[in-house]
């Protein structure tokens, strides 16, 4: 019975840490869990693709930060999405664009601002800003040139 109830329990802990797949009004998503890079935290890359999306055919990359904020309200921190699918899929529908990919690059939470703060402009601003703004909004350590 305790192993059960332990099972149980480490399941559950699974099932509330998995973040769910984005709903999308067309096309597909697919994530790659967890992407491991030498320079930053791993991170999720949830890739959208386009309605009717073939290998066969070439298509236009747009690579976007703040992957989990893209396509679905419902899995948002803030229950707000920006509505990337709906707005690329109109434009080539509209023949404004050709069809494209979108690649959402999450970000880490913890060091979201260390890594977005453009790096090399902290020199131009005062050192005891730097030093606060470093270690207020970055954990310590600006982070810019590493994403």
């Amino acid at each position: 019975m305790r192993n059960h109830i332990w099972l149980m329990f480490a399941l559950l802990c699974s099932a509330l840490q998995a973040q769910p797949l984005p709903s999308v009004t067309s096309g597909r998503i697919e994530r790659l869990a967890d992407f491991a890079s030498r320079y930053v935290d791993a991170r999720h890359v949830d890739v959208w693709l386009p309605e009717g999306y073939t290998p066969a055919q070439r298509y236009q990359v747009l690579y976007m930060h703040d992957g989990q904020m893209l396509f679905d309200a419902a899995t948002t921190w803030n229950k707000q999405a920006w509505g990337i699918d709906r707005t690329v899929s109109r434009l080539v529908q509209e023949g404004r664009i050709a069809p494209t990919i979108v690649v959402g690059i999450w970000n880490n939470g913890k060091f979201r601002y260390s890594e977005y703060f453009p790096q090399k402009h902290l020199q131009f601003l005062p050192v005891s800003v730097q030093s606060a703004l470093t270690q207020a909004a970055m954990e310590g350590t600006a982070r810019a040139d590493n994403y």
